[in-house]
């Protein structure tokens, strides 16, 4: 039995009959005592959602939690501001993209979080805590099931070229990069992503903040990459592909731009990916390690993708009973239950404590890297804003990339964009 955000499913039943059940319809097992409450997923299946509302009732004697799959992680905003507008809303929404909660905190039916699960948000990763806040206000709590980025190198490379263990900087990484590189072969040392999309965005976000800079300023009104951590940071991957140590080749492959299939087909030593690519490389039969995302001038990093839950305005006793469901789902067990049969990551290092979460572990053996890089994680900014600034950084940082432009250039013109987006947004 699996329970997670991360499963695809479509479950039968026209739109109005969702509709109908978010309004707060009871089950036939209810009693006039008792409260049901809806929440819509973009991610889960109909025996995951049965397993969950089972779980949760057992747990809340009187509260009875009714899951609805509503649409993929591409249609749900859409569906879900419509409710909204029809006060057909779910009490709770679980959904793939935090940047979905922005979106709907100008309706006045998104319910702050702020002192209601403060000891659940306290106990998550300090990134990923500190992504959950917009205008001053915490919009949604994150669940179990993250994913990472970290470096992966392949061992027998390393082994032919003399060098002995993974680099743990991105001067480490530079040097061996130019080692393991064979132009004339069409091998490389390390892949920089290429082309212009998200992923590229947010594989570099991770090299930005492990030179001690950040996306936006604090309060997330303007950009703030455009800065000498910024270009250094830039510079870094203009430098390996001038150096003949990257690939001028793009390995984006149906739609995901990780270059995954440059490591898969032994192009590249090394590559900067997430815990979705390990069962990739296995089948590939290559003999791999994974390492820290490299130091910079601050340390290491990484990026973290989360998936939220978030509270809407429907009946106080909906609204009370929500509050419950969402502290079920943050605490440890029921957390590292969502890890486990997810196959990604804790939110909440106590989950790993869980014996659930400890068997998983066991099993594999990359699985500590990726949690271990999680303590120092940046995770996506709350803003409307951020797909407008991802596109405007990926564009430019692609320019670079080409020698179009110079790293101080294309930041600076990616921030005149982004800072426009920015002003703008809402």
């Amino acid at each position: 039995m699996t329970r997670t955000p991360r499963a695809r499913a479509v479950v039968a039943g026209s739109l109005v009959a969702l509709l109908t059940a978010a309004c707060g319809s009871s089950p036939s097992k209810s009693s006039p005592n008792s409260t049901t409450f809806t929440y819509w997923t973009s991610g889960w299946t109909p025996a995951q959602i049965d397993a969950l509302d089972t779980a949760f009732d057992k747990a809340h004697p009187g509260l009875h939690a009714k899951g609805q799959y509503i649409a993929s992680s591409d249609e749900y905003l859409p569906k879900v501001i419509a409710a909204l507008k029809t006060d057909t809303q779910p009490t709770v929404l679980l959904t793939q993209n935090p940047s979905d909660l922005p979106e709907i905190e100008p309706s006045g039916k998104l319910i702050p979080l702020d002192g209601k699960l403060t000891t659940e948000t306290n106990g998550l990763y300090p990134g990923i805590k500190n992504s959950l806040s917009y205008k001053g206000k915490q919009l949604g709590l994150a669940l179990g099931g993250a994913g990472d980025i970290v470096l992966f190198y392949n061992k027998q490379d390393f082994k032919d070229a003399g060098i002995t263990g993974p680099p743990a900087s991105w001067t480490e990484l530079a040097a061996d990069a130019k080692k393991l590189s064979d132009p004339a072969k069409k091998h490389y040392g390390f892949y920089v992503p290429l082309g212009e999309a998200e992923w590229i965005s947010w594989e570099w976000e991770a090299l930005l903040a492990a030179n001690g800079g950040t996306l936006l300023t604090p309060d997330g009104t303007k950009t703030a990459f455009n800065s000498p951590a910024g270009v250094k940071s830039l510079a870094t991957w203009v430098d390996l592909i001038k150096n003949n140590s990257a690939p001028t080749t793009s390995f984006a492959q149906a739609g995901s731009f990780d270059g995954a299939p440059a490591f898969a087909s032994h192009t590249v030593s090394l590559l900067i990916d997430g815990p979705w690519a390990v069962p990739n490389f296995q089948k590939a039969g290559i003999d791999f390690g994974v390492a820290l995302f490299p130091k910079g001038d601050a340390g290491t990093a990484t990026s973290i993708g989360i998936g939220v839950g978030a509270l809407l305005k429907t009946t106080q006793a909906q609204d009370d009973a929500g509050v419950q469901f969402l502290k079920f789902l943050a605490s440890p067990a029921e957390g590292a239950h969502l890890t486990a049969q997810s196959g990604g990551l804790p939110v909440d290092p106590s989950q790993l404590k869980q014996p659930e979460l400890q068997t998983h572990i066991a099993g594999d053996p990359y699985y500590k890297v990726f949690s271990d890089n999680e303590a120092s994680g940046v995770v996506r900014p709350l803003t409307p804003a951020y797909n407008a600034v991802s596109q405007a950084l990926y564009t430019e940082i692609s320019k670079a990339l080409q020698d179009k432009e110079t790293p101080a250039d294309a930041l600076a013109n990616a921030a005149r964009k982004g800072d426009s987006a920015l002003s703008n947004q809402g």
